[in-house]
């Protein structure tokens, strides 16, 4: 007999494809953008902290993408979390040209708007991945 996974498994199993979900550099519309993915991952704000920093040395890369789209969507926006991100993306020497944000509420954008009055990059928010992709580039 097959066993049927409950809520909480399914849950887990979701955060877990997330959490492991790999940040890359994408070739679109003859540019390149980093996609920093940190989607799908709930509550867990330590796992997405991880992961982020995990992936900045790559991101700030000198042979890698000045345009970064960082999809949050379906992740819970904690102080840590956006703090590390702020930090993370301006404490570098690299200069970024425009940051996107997906999935980002209103009442963070105050937060992430800090990017651009530390480091110059343009920021944007959209609810939209593709639309993101677009204004990138």
């Amino acid at each position: 007999m097959k066993r049927i996974k409950d809520k909480f498994e399914s849950e887990y199993d979701d955060i877990q494809l997330a959490i492991n979900k790999k940040s890359f550099e994408l070739n679109y519309n003859g540019g390149t953008i980093w996609c920093e993915h940190l989607d799908g991952m709930g509550i867990n704000d330590q796992e997405v902290i991880a992961k982020f920093k995990g992936d900045l040395s790559k991101m700030m890369r000198p042979s890698v993408s000045s345009n970064v789209i960082i999809n949050l969507d379906e992740t819970k926006i904690t102080e840590s979390i956006s703090n590390e991100i702020v930090e993370g993306l301006v404490g570098d020497n690299k200069r970024l040209r425009k940051v996107a944000f997906v999935g980002v509420d209103k009442k963070h954008y105050s937060l992430f708007k800090k990017i651009h009055n530390y480091s110059g990059a343009i920021v944007e928010f959209f609810d939209d991945y593709e639309k993101a992709k677009e204004w990138v580039l």
